[in-house]
């Protein structure tokens, strides 16, 4: 299966509704499971909290809004914080063609890569182990997975 072909943009202001209605849609299971309760109210205190327009960029595909990647510089490592991929998309070869791209620049710049993962996420874990992340660690709720250039 071809990957759709996306670009990346950075998010704006703007986008703060799409990404918090995008985070409901795709994480509100993943917490349910982890979490046992999605408080949308609390949810949403912690998304704008935590939301920098600064290291998040959308993915677009056709014109149209199909996705997030955060990512976070950090001394000698790439963090990959966050990818969420709206359901219209997945399973559409997006979400490994986005991280390949960032897998690629880490590689150019022979940083590593690392991630946490829910561990209710297992179809996650899979896409990452299929890219060739590793298992590193755990917490009680996350995997902790990295990536290292050859």
């Amino acid at each position: 299966m071809e990957a759709l072909p996306f670009i990346l943009r950075p998010a704006a202001a703007t986008d703060y509704d799409w990404l918090w209605n995008l985070k409901r849609t795709t994480m509100r299971p993943y917490v349910e499971l982890t979490w046992a309760t999605w408080d949308d109210a609390v949810q949403e205190r912690y998304f704008r909290a935590n939301y920098n327009s600064d290291t998040v960029q959308i993915i677009v595909v056709g014109g149209r809004n199909a996705g997030l990647l955060h990512v976070e510089q950090e001394p000698g490592a790439i963090f990959l914080a966050n990818i969420q991929v709206h359901p219209d998309f997945q399973n559409r070869g997006l979400g490994s063609a986005v991280i390949r791209s960032l897998l690629e620049s880490a590689r150019s710049l022979q940083l590593p890569v690392r991630l946490q993962v829910l561990k209710v996420n297992t179809a996650a874990q899979r896409l990452y182990a299929r890219l060739g992340f590793i298992f590193s660690g755990e917490t009680p709720t996350h995997q902790l997975m990295r990536w290292h250039p050859n």
